[in-house]
């Protein structure tokens, strides 16, 4: 797994659709995420901007969703462009869009949309600590998507809905909570990948057990058309970590740590060559799937 505590768990594999599933979800799952070390839990601090810099930013911003004046296009060529306005643009959407983002831990991805001038955006996850409400108008609920109500026109599930026990039921909610003209976008490993059919036990996104399903494109489409959806695009988003981690994970270490392995110049190099040109195959071994509700 992911941490490296030496565990083993068992997956069964579709025959019809490739997708992945653990046998048995481990009664306390919860000490697999544990809010000192887990990644998506660490607090976050927010900063306040002057109001001057922030009309900036939003007018930057509306040129790089496809909006935006002679000023903000400016702006926007001479500005590194965040990966998050490629996924509104994909989805077809804009600033004013409301906006969710499910499973996103303590927000720190939304805190940054937000800076970039997303008012309507909030964010959901049931396993933080306690509600938290940054006081710019950014909150993060503690709640299921059962419990959620109203409709966004943007959900967004970056590494979430592998985590989730039901993926259809999933769905059904997400279809009840996205607006008819609106998108869920899930970003996720894939089963079906390159990385995987490589490294298999040593694959960087198994991370069990906290992957409970590691989905297919067939799987997602199957998945997509029994909960009212159609997709409309895949780009694949798989990034040159996969490569480094499955070395550090096949050592027995965690990511990150000192005694990690190191990389010469030209193999990091090589990592990133391969990584485009899988992306490029659409054999990445992560991507982002663009759902738009079939409206009768």
């Amino acid at each position: 797994m992911l941490f490296g505590t030496g565990e083993e768990f068992e997956y069964l594999e579709c025959g019809y659709c490739g997708c992945l599933q653990i046998t048995e979800i481990p009664a306390d799952l919860g000490k697999y995420y544990p809010s000192s070390s887990y990644y998506s839990y660490t607090p976050r601090r927010t900063k306040q901007y002057p109001a001057w810099m922030m009309r900036l930013r939003e007018r930057r911003s509306r040129a790089f969703v496809g909006e935006g004046d002679p000023l903000g296009r400016v702006l926007a060529y001479f500005s590194r462009e965040n990966e998050h306005f490629s996924w509104v643009r994909n989805a077809g959407g804009n600033l004013d869009w409301r906006v969710l983002d499910v499973g996103c831990g303590t927000g720190k991805l939304i805190l940054q949309m937000h800076r970039d001038g997303f008012k309507n955006i909030c964010g959901l996850d049931a396993f933080i600590e306690n509600e938290i409400n940054y006081g710019n108008g950014v909150r993060v609920y503690k709640k299921f998507l059962s419990q959620l109500e109203g409709t966004y026109d943007f959900l967004m599930l970056h590494h979430s809905y592998e985590h989730m026990p039901d993926p259809l039921e999933t769905l059904r909610e997400l279809r009840r909570l996205v607006s008819p003209q609106g998108c869920v976008l899930i970003r996720l490993p894939l089963a079906d990948s390159y990385a995987r059919r490589r490294y298999g036990v040593h694959w960087f996104a198994w991370d069990a057990p906290r992957h409970l399903f590691l989905h297919t494109v067939k799987s997602m489409h199957v998945l997509a058309e029994k909960a009212g959806f159609s997709i409309s695009s895949v780009v694949y988003d798989a990034w040159q970590q996969q490569f480094e981690a499955e070395a550090r994970i096949r050592h027995g270490l965690a990511p990150g740590v000192p005694k990690s392995p190191s990389f010469t110049t030209a193999e990091a190099q090589a990592i990133r060559r391969m990584k485009k040109e899988l992306n490029d195959l659409r054999d990445g071994d992560q991507a982002g799937f663009y759902l738009h509700p079939i409206n009768s």
